[in-house]
């Protein structure tokens, strides 16, 4: 029986919090605006994918990254099997959730060449098939009422 890895993240938008910041070092003068620094928004590595070979994906690619996401400051949030599909086709069984501190780093991590070596084995063995994005986080805990009504209003 074919099993199957979803890793899945959450997203978030920050335009109302990092323009808020904005405003109030642009009023501030350019002395506040060293002191006044926008906080760093996490990043999100959502993986969906199928694995066709455990044995090989367990010894030669899983088990390489808890160092390399240490390295470059990535955790797990969740890990797991069976989500609650409440909407789409949700064709996988298992899920990761990561948070890298940001982008960066989390590019950081991609392009290790510690990782692109377990990354190209797992593609050239033929280990399983994956989707992988990366999402940027919010700066700040936001309200969903005001980017609910951000995003109901008609753009210019």
């Amino acid at each position: 029986m074919e099993k199957s890895i979803w890793f899945a993240a959450a997203t978030g938008l920050a335009g109302m919090a990092i323009g808020a910041v904005g405003a109030c070092i642009a009023l501030a003068g350019p002395e506040a605006a060293a002191e006044d620094a926008a906080p760093a928004k996490p990043a999100y590595m959502i993986v969906t994918g199928v694995v066709h070979d455990y044995e090989a994906f367990g010894a030669g690619y899983a088990a390489k990254l808890p160092p390399l996401y240490e390295k470059h400051g990535g955790r797990y949030l969740a890990i797991g099997s069976g989500p609650e599909v409440l909407e789409g086709d949700g064709g996988y069984a298992s899920y990761v959730i990561a948070e890298w501190p940001s982008v960066e780093a989390a590019r950081a991590f991609w392009d290790d060449p510690d990782y692109v070596a377990a990354r190209t084995a797992r593609i050239e063995g033929g280990w399983g098939e994956f989707d992988v994005f990366l999402v940027e986080g919010l700066a700040a805990p936001t309200q969903v009422a005001p980017l609910a009504e951000e995003a109901a209003s008609p753009s210019p």
